[in-house]
């Protein structure tokens, strides 16, 4: 589909590590418009030719989501209203994208928008990312992704922050580092090279970054790790 603009995107993910890749969609799906195909090729595991499988499209706020039936697109759109339908699929798969992917949106493309011609499914393989532990004025943060420049992502967005927050004071504490933030910057380059700091960045989850640095490199903040973030009452 050459006349059709496109975005590439290969980030470093483990194989197999679904909540991770999906961590990355929900950062970046905001950054998309209407009427995107969104093309992921992520399986649990290396298959050479790859095996049968069930194929989902999934539709939610005129975008379109590609994907095995293994718990990723409900990852992704867990907070969105979305409707699943199966993709027919081959016995054989030798490539997803052209055996699969590519001709499912053909199909699309040559249908009425107001009938898909996918069969509906209601059930699918379903998994989440976790959400944060609350307990009194305690929130434990989980590191979901490291980006590329060894910035923390952890699995709190800016409203449920501020909900929880109700104008409180804060404090993020990563123990065995002796690091504690207090503010939440507008961007990274708040602050001087060589100092940490916490923002809303994409798709509006919270990270701590290390302007000139890496948070994961410098404080241990990896993929996995868990910090707090304590309220403080007045």
């Amino acid at each position: 589909m050459p006349d059709i603009p496109h975005v590439f995107s290969q980030p470093k993910l483990a194989r197999g590590h679904l909540g991770t890749a999906a961590m990355f969609m929900q950062m970046v799906m905001p950054s998309f418009g209407a009427q995107t195909w969104h093309l992921c090729d992520i399986t649990h595991t290396k298959l050479s030719p790859r095996a049968a499988a069930s194929y989902l499209a999934a539709h939610t706020e005129n975008q379109w989501f590609f994907a095995p039936d293994n718990g990723f697109l409900p990852m992704i759109l867990q907070e969105y209203p979305a409707d699943f339908y199966s993709i027919p699929s081959q016995i054989a798969i030798r490539n997803v994208m052209e055996d699969i992917y590519l001709p499912a949106i053909s199909i699309l493309m040559q249908s009425d928008d107001s009938s898909i011609p996918f069969t509906r499914k209601e059930q699918v393989v379903k998994s989440f990312i976790p959400k944060p532990a609350f307990q009194q004025n305690f929130l434990k943060l989980t590191v979901m992704y490291n980006d590329a420049q060894g910035n923390a992502i952890f699995n709190l967005k800016k409203d449920e922050f501020e909900r929880m927050r109700n104008g409180r004071r804060f404090k993020i504490s990563v123990s065995s580092y002796r690091l504690e933030i207090d503010r939440i910057s507008a961007s990274l380059f708040d602050v001087e090279q060589g100092y940490a700091t916490a923002y809303f960045g994409l798709g509006d989850f919270l990270q701590i970054a290390m302007n000139a640095g890496s948070a994961k490199q410098y404080y241990g903040l990896s993929e996995g790790t868990v910090i707090i973030l304590e309220f403080i009452d007045a």
